[in-house]
């Protein structure tokens, strides 16, 4: 029996077990009529599937309700658990043989929603990797969503702002970060123009239409964002908008996929230090995902782990908190998807890596990242001096030479193009986290998008 098969059984109640064809729970009623859409095309077989928490630590406070009003008042004490991470997970009936679980970590603003189907409800890559026999975990990462966050750190500074003590309350109160809808717009599929407009003034213009800047040399000319942004797929309405409506085309301020983003609430757990990361000051979103992956990852007694955007470096973390525990053997492969790559933040070096599979990947519209590039060269340079087997790579979708690629986006995993994006992984994977183990049937093995995706 696996490891990972024991850590299953040992979570108990927390997980659900059963033989499951997954089919009618995976579909939703369409936007048009009654007709039904389903997110899978087809049946998947799956032999385990739940979610369980892990990680964390309790923290006792007398600000896990709100306090009295009066000040004269002393609250009672009170133990709440902060910083666990909320995991969820499928395995596959036929699993590939000696391929290890694989950890998807989504990145700011986001859930593991986007990790499990798209806005206008395809296939995501979670299921689409079970499908290829992979037993696969995605997380919200710790703060965020399902996972919670500290809410007692708000309480506390609201009722020092009450009591008069404000310039102290104010600087405990935790400021949310968060990805706005246009912003995300800006960011992954055009632009709002004219140049220096807002919400109010501007119109969001759609990469590769009319009044697309002429001066734009982010993506091609031609072709659109490979996402699904058609007023058929994912527009929703906008009835009952708060405040003034955007004076721009109201179809792009009402994409489906915006109800994906929430706050950044893992500001509101601590933060921690770091003597071999440049800086040493870790922010509370380097400090727990990081260790609540590595926890993951030796209670499956082994894994490889994808990350997106902001979990990059969340990713390079937890390659080094299981260094210091003595357990860097049981990562199986990293996996970077346009998220940072940098060795010195993450208290790294090259030789960290002989041994791990490492991989870092770009879409169509992100620049060529100067620190993925130094950090994968320095770890071919030792190969090359005869140092480590593993082998590490930089892939950028945009100069391999298919056109499935032109338009791929930041959030490529709920793109138009997901699935094959997601075979230039699997086939990469399947040829060198083990080299005997094949990546499977996926749906480009023999074309060439997979031979040049490896």
């Amino acid at each position: 029996m696996t490891r990972e098969r024991r850590f299953l059984q040992r979570v108990g109640g927390g997980l659900c077990s059963a033989v499951l064809l997954v089919t009618t729970t995976a579909s939703v009623l369409a936007q048009e009529g009654s007709k039904t859409r389903k997110f899978l095309k087809k049946p998947l077989v799956i032999e385990d599937q739940g979610s369980f928490f892990i990680g964390g630590v309790p923290k006792v406070t007398t600000y896990a309700t709100p306090a009295p009003p009066n000040p004269n008042q002393a609250p009672a004490p009170n133990q709440i658990t902060i910083g666990q991470m909320y995991v969820q997970f499928q395995v596959p009936a036929n699993k590939k043989p000696n391929m290890p679980p694989v950890i998807m970590v989504h990145g700011s603003t986001h859930t593991a929603a986007c990790l499990e189907s798209t806005p206008d409800g395809r296939e995501g890559w979670a299921p689409y990797f079970v499908r290829q026999g992979i037993s696969t975990y995605i997380v919200d990462q710790a703060g965020r969503g399902r996972s919670g966050f500290d809410e007692s750190v708000i309480h506390e500074a609201a009722a020092m702002i009450r009591n008069g003590d404000i310039t102290n309350g104010t600087a405990r109160m935790p400021g949310f970060g968060r990805i706005t809808d246009n912003g995300a717009w800006t960011a992954w599929f055009g632009h709002l123009s004219p140049a220096g407009s807002n919400i109010l003034t501007g119109t969001l213009i759609r990469h590769g239409d009319p009044g697309d800047p002429p001066t734009d040399t982010s993506h091609g000319k031609g072709y659109y964002p490979a996402y699904p942004l058609s007023a058929d797929a994912n527009i929703v309405s906008r009835a009952g908008a708060i405040a003034e409506a955007p004076a721009g085309p109201s179809n792009y301020y009402a994409l489906e996929y915006y109800k994906q983003l929430v706050p950044n609430a893992e500001v509101t757990l601590p933060g921690s230090t770091c003597a071999t990361c440049d800086p040493t000051e870790i922010s509370p979103a380097n400090t727990w995902t990081p260790k609540d992956l590595a926890e993951l990852v030796e209670r499956l007694g082994g894994a490889v782990v994808a990350t997106h955007s902001q979990s990059g470096i969340m990713g390079h973390h937890m390659v080094r908190i299981l260094k210091e525990r003595g357990h860097l053997d049981m990562l199986k492969g990293l996996i970077t998807i346009e998220g940072s790559c940098s060795l010195p933040n993450s208290g790294l070096k090259a030789e960290d890596f002989d041994k791990i599979p490492y991989m870092a990947l770009k879409g169509d519209y992100t620049a060529t990242s100067e620190v993925c590039d130094t950090t994968v060269n320095a770890i071919k340079a030792r190969r090359t001096a005869g140092q480590g087997t593993a082998k590490a790579d930089y892939i950028k979708l945009d100069e391999l030479g298919n056109p499935i690629f032109n338009g791929t986006t930041h959030m490529m995993m709920l793109g138009t193009n997901n699935l094959e994006v997601a075979d230039v992984i699997l086939n990469w994977a399947g040829e060198n986290i083990l080299p005997k183990a094949r990546s499977g049937k996926s749906r480009t093995e023999n074309s060439r998008v997979g031979r040049k995706g490896r």
